[in-house]
Formats: structure tokens, C-alpha cells, sequence
């Protein structure tokens, strides 16, 4: 065995075992792993693959991208989860801080005035002392410390991030989701007030001959009917189409009625619901866990609840601290005892938890706990995401499904509804039968705008559940 007594042997020892003891991690060896995913998606459309990036510039729509980038840059939601990113980081750099020595420069001065005899012949004594130095502390990151609280500002600023992240597709989905209402209402007030001019000329044509004694007062008043019961329909859409442009101008930033000149007029003017086709699922199921931001914050929950676990591991371990101060002392009035010299002090001290280690022991079961939960919290929500993107690809394919017969059957109604005017006009046809024809055109156009809105509806969807895509336009956190 060697052997060796000199004070810097025995300093290099402690040292030497400082960082082996520093090596030793507490963090759990368990990591978040993915149940088992599905290689392809069973509902999935089958065609070319779709870019999921910027996804919203697929449905070619030049004010709904501007919309899109104004929120983005200047959305509450996004610059929140900005913020919270500079102060995860702010807090993580916080974390690692208290386990680098603290070093603090002191200076005191000290000035007494003695009397000696009385006060005929007394004698005066002045001194004075100056004081300075630096105090160094520094609690040595034993157990791996360090490395847990590295880890923990890691976890806290990937689930800021994550949660940016979050915001920036919820926010251009929300954008997406309130134009197409905007459009769908515009769309379906433009039909029915058609269709009540429609109804208001026959109608006032028919009041004309009933007077005349050509036609009966009930098919005067039938049209009639007709005519109000397609207006009464009129102030839903104007409160859908209101509540739309709101919706827009909060998500925005904005009050509603302070937009710019330009974005008003656009919203006004009349515009086709936007429509994309997507032929193919955004991605596979593996890349879920890339693409979702919720699978990236409980990750990185997880992650915390590991180095919390390594913390309360390493509270039933000993502590070293280590203390050490440079003093001097100058004489500045008089001759103080002890003036003009330097002390230098240096002190380890180690702290082992002993009576406490009960409740110490008690909080590493907690957190081992807490950790588990997160583990079959990282599990259950990637496959809740699964389910989500299936349930979005469900939702497009069969969406399209139901524009393709809305048409047709649109089509169908409008030839209907021609033959029923022709034929009322030659009078082989009864008005009755020709008002039906009509109330049945109007529908078919509503159900044509309302399936090709659940249609635009079914792909922001889509594009929500897989996460929005690999990239999305907005400021970055800094």
C-alpha cells in the first residue's frame, strides 16, 4: 500500500476522490420508449406525397398565407411560448449556476481613538485598519450533480420549446379553420339570398295573378312561405360570418375592427372556400414522434422527472463544500497590531445526512414514482397521437367522399330544377312541384359549401394531428 502524509498528498487524495465520487450518476437508467406504432396508416389516401411544411400555402390562397404570417409574427399565443423559452433558459443557466464556486471580494476598515490620563494631561492614540480580501465557496457537484441539473434545464427549455412549437401549429390551424368558416358562411349567405330573390319575384308574380283571379291565393301565399322561410335563414350565417372575422382579428393580435384597409377588403370580398387535395397521409406513423409537440414535451417531462430523481438520490449522499479566504490588513493611521499582514484560510467541510435520512429516503420513493408516471404518461400520449392521425385520415378520405356526392347530387338539382321551371312555364307543371324542386336546389348548394368546408375542415385536421409538418414559418426563440 502506498502511503503519503504530506498536506499536498493528502490534497491531491481528496481531490482525486471528489471527481471519482463526481463521476458516480444517480440519474435512473430507464428511458421514455414508444409502444409499438403501426408501419402504414390503414385509412390513409393513397396518391403522391404531400409536403407537410408551410402546409397552409396548399390551399393556394394568397390571403389566407397572409393571415397565416401575420399571426405567427405578432400572435399572442406565440410570443408567449417565446417568452417562456428565454426564461426556461434563464432558469436552466440559474440551475447550473449554484454548482460553480461563488467568489466575493470584501473590505471593511476600523478606526478607534483612545484618551489616556486626565483631561489636564491626557494623551490621544489614533488608529485605523483597513481590511481586504476574496471569499471563495464552492459546493463540489459530487454524485454526478452536475450532470442532473445539465439535464434538468435541458428537459425545462426542450419542453419551452416544445410548447412553441404547440402554439405555432394550433395557431395556423385556428387561422385555417376560422377563414374557412369565414368563406363557408359568405358562400351560403351568397346562395340563399339567391335563392330568396328567386322565391321573391315568383312570389310576387303569383300575388299579381291571384289578384287577377288567374292563380289561388294558396299558391300566392305557398311562395310566399317559400320566400320567408329561406330569408329567416339569413341571420345565422351574418353572425357565423361576424364571429369568423373576429375570430381571425384575436388570433391576430388585433381588436376586432382595427384591421388595415387592405385585410378587410379581402375578407369581404367573396371568395370560394379554399380547398387542397390530399392525396396521401402527411407522414408515416414513425415520424409522429418528430413531428408532435406533445410527444416532445413528454419526452421532455420525462426527462425532468429523471433528474429529479437523480436529486433526491443524491440528498442521502454526503456533501463537500469548500471554503477559502485571503485576507490582508494595511495600517493607515497609527501601528494596529496585526496591520500589514495576510491570512489565508481554506476549509472542507462534509455534510452526511442522518436523522433526516428517513424523509430524504421517502422523497427518492416519490420521485421514482413521479417518474413512472411520466414514463406511462410518454407512452399513453403517443399512442393517443396515433389515434389522432387516424382518426384525421378517417375523417379526409371519407370528407371526400361526401363533396363527391354533394355534387353530384347538386348538379342533379339544378337540371331539376330547370325542367320544373321549363315545364311550369308550359303549364304541365303545378307550382307546388315546382317550389319543391326549388327548396331542393337550395339545399343541394348549402350541402355543397357545407361538404367542401368539412372537406378543408377534414385537412387542417390532418394536418394539426401530424403536428403541422417539420417546419413552421415564425420567429425563432433566441
Amino acid at each position: 500500500m502506498l502511503r503519503n502524509s504530506s498536506p499536498a498528498g493528502r490534497l491531491g487524495l481528496a481531490l482525486m476522490s471528489a471527481l471519482a465520487l463526481g463521476a458516480c450518476s444517480t440519474m435512473p437508467r430507464e428511458r421514455p420508449t414508444a409502444p409499438a406504432l403501426p408501419t402504414v396508416w390503414q385509412d390513409a389516401p393513397q396518391g403522391a406525397e404531400t409536403p407537410v411544411s408551410d402546409w397552409w400555402r396548399s390551399f393556394n390562397d394568397p390571403t389566407l398565407d397572409a393571415l397565416v404570417a401575420e399571426a405567427l409574427s405578432n400572435g399572442p399565443s406565440v410570443r408567449i411560448a417565446l417568452a417562456r423559452v428565454r426564461e426556461a433558459r434563464a432558469l436552466s443557466r440559474t440551475t447550473i449556476a449554484q454548482y460553480l464556486p461563488e467568489l466575493q471580494a470584501t473590505g471593511r476598515g476600523q478606526y478607534t481613538r483612545a484618551v489616556d490620563g486626565d483631561i489636564a494631561s491626557s494623551t490621544e492614540r489614533e488608529q485605523m485598519t483597513g481590511t481586504y480580501g476574496a471569499q471563495v465557496s464552492w459546493e463540489v457537484p459530487l454524485f454526478a450533480r452536475i450532470e442532473a441539473a445539465v439535464l434538468g434545464g435541458r428537459a425545462t427549455t426542450q419542453g419551452a420549446v416544445a410548447d412553441v412549437r404547440a402554439a405555432q401549429v394550433a395557431l395556423a390551424a385556428d387561422i385555417a379553420q376560422a377563414y374557412v368558416d369565414l368563406r363557408a358562411a359568405q358562400q351560403s349567405r351568397a346562395a340563399l339570398e339567391r335563392a330568396v330573390q328567386t322565391a321573391d319575384e315568383l312570389a310576387r308574380i303569383l300575388a299579381i295573378s291571384a289578384q287577377a283571379g288567374i292563380t289561388s291565393e294558396a299558391d300566392a301565399a305557398d311562395a310566399r312561405r317559400l320566400a320567408e322561410s329561406t330569408r329567416v335563414r339569413l341571420p345565422g350565417l351574418v353572425i357565423e360570418q361576424r364571429r369568423a372575422e373576429n375570430v381571425l382579428a384575436v388570433l391576430r393580435g388585433l381588436a376586432p375592427g382595427t384591421e388595415a384597409e387592405a385585410t378587410r377588403a379581402a375578407l369581404s370580398a367573396s371568395a370560394a372556400v379554399p380547398f387542397v387535395d390530399l392525396t396521401s397521409a402527411p407522414a408515416a406513423p414513425a415520424d409522429l414522434l418528430r413531428l408532435r409537440p406533445d410527444i416532445a414535451r413528454a419526452e421532455a417531462q420525462a426527462l425532468l422527472a429523471a433528474t429529479n430523481v437523480a436529486d433526491a438520490r443524491a440528498n442521502l449522499l454526503p456533501r463537500l463544500n469548500l471554503t477559502g479566504l485571503i485576507t490582508s490588513s494595511e495600517a493607515i493611521i497609527g501601528n494596529p497590531t496585526g496591520a500589514g499582514s495576510t491570512l489565508i484560510n481554506a476549509t472542507p467541510v462534509i455534510s452526511i445526512p442522518l436523522f433526516d435520512w428517513g424523509s430524504r429516503l421517502a422523497q427518492v420513493r416519490q420521485r421514482n414514482a413521479q417518474f413512472d408516471q411520466s414514463l406511462i404518461q410518454y407512452q399513453q400520449t403517443v399512442t393517443q397521437a396515433v389515434a389522432e392521425a387516424s382518426n384525421a385520415l378517417v375523417g379526409l378520405d371519407q370528407g371526400r367522399l361526401r363533396l363527391q356526392s354533394a355534387r353530384v347530387a347538386e348538379q342533379a338539382a339544378e337540371t331539376t330544377a330547370r325542367g320544373s321551371r321549363a315545364a311550369y312555364g308550359a303549364g304541365i307543371q303545378s307550382l307546388a312541384d315546382r317550389l319543391r324542386s326549388e327548396q331542393q336546389l337550395i339545399d343541394a348548394n348549402l350541402t355543397r359549401i357545407d361538404a367542401e368546408a368539412q372537406l378543408a375542415r377534414s385537412t387542417i385536421a390532418t394536418y394539426r394531428a401530424f403536428g403541422g409538418g417539420p417546419a413552421v414559418e415564425a420567429a425563432q426563440p433566441r
